[in-house]
């Protein structure tokens, strides 16, 4: 996070990049288009299956456990005063990628899942992000998961150095 949106905006694109390459490759979808929208980040179609679409959070703030990471990821529900990322998403998919972690970048998991998880679980809730222009207060509110507290309920993706994604599960 740089506390910059023009420059958050470009990281964000370039995890989308990402997970455009691992949907395309694991799922074996088709990429139709990205949106410009708080509706969804991605849409894919598969061989005569309805679109499925997806958002995509790119988190470049954590580290591996032992450079100082927190093991948490923080799940945007309120940006300047509205609602905002899981609270308005309608994409089928909510991806979240850590790209500053060696394994587990990719977490995958149903956007209704995830809600319910949120609701269910009423994790702490924490003011991140750029400040107001004419205050020290920052604008965004997430949730904080642990996530390998509850690293059962994602599908859960390492990069294998070679092109390709290795689900834990598989491992």
């Amino acid at each position: 996070m740089n506390y910059n949106f023009a420059e958050d905006l470009k990281d964000g694109q370039k995890g989308e990049q990402v997970i455009r390459h691992f949907v395309e490759s694991t799922m074996d979808l088709k990429y139709i288009k990205g949106n410009d929208t708080n509706a969804f980040d991605l849409l894919f179609q598969g061989n005569g299956e309805d679109p499925t679409t997806f958002e995509v959070k790119t988190d470049l703030w954590e580290k591996d456990w032992g450079k100082g990471g927190s093991g948490n990821m923080a799940i945007e529900y309120s940006c300047r005063g509205k609602p905002s990322g899981i609270a308005v998403s309608k994409a089928k998919y909510f991806v979240y990628y850590l790209v500053n972690v060696s394994d587990k970048q990719i977490w995958l998991i149903e956007t209704e899942k995830l809600q319910e998880l949120l609701l269910r679980e009423k994790f702490p809730s924490k003011t991140v992000g750029e400040t107001h222009y004419d205050s020290d207060e920052k604008v965004s509110k997430c949730y904080m998961i642990p996530r390998f507290e509850y690293k059962d309920e994602f599908d859960i993706y390492t990069f294998d150095g070679a092109g390709g994604w290795l689900n834990d599960k598989d491992n």
